[in-house]
């Protein structure tokens, strides 16, 4: 299977592809020719109220199924600043993730 379908699907806003695709085996931490991970597209998304949860959702799989959230684009951003002209929710789950892999990798 091809990771490119996996950022299309992302940037394209097909959130339940993204998804599908992700648990499938898709590369989650693919980047595209501005170094820019699908996490980082994912988070990167305007989205209405309607889609947000379903954004969440996607961002939630990407990351159980080992999207690197501090992976840096070539501009040096990181997921976390892709999402701040977005929804709390959606910036406060990529913290919580950053918060337990650091508490995890202390730990460990």
């Amino acid at each position: 299977m091809s990771s490119c379908n996996l950022m299309k699907a992302v940037s394209d806003g097909k959130f339940r592809l993204g998804r599908i695709l992700a648990e499938g085996g898709a590369n989650v931490n693919e980047r595209n020719e501005e170094k820019m991970t699908v996490l980082m597209a994912a988070c990167g998304i305007e989205t209405n109220e309607c889609h947000r949860h379903q954004k969440l959702k996607l961002i939630q799989t990407l990351l159980e199924n080992g999207a690197n959230p501090q992976d840096l684009d070539r501009s040096g951003k990181s997921c976390l600043e892709y999402t701040r002209s977005q929804s709390i929710d959606v910036r406060n789950m990529v913290i919580r993730y950053l918060a337990k892999t650091d508490q995890n990798s202390s730990t460990g």
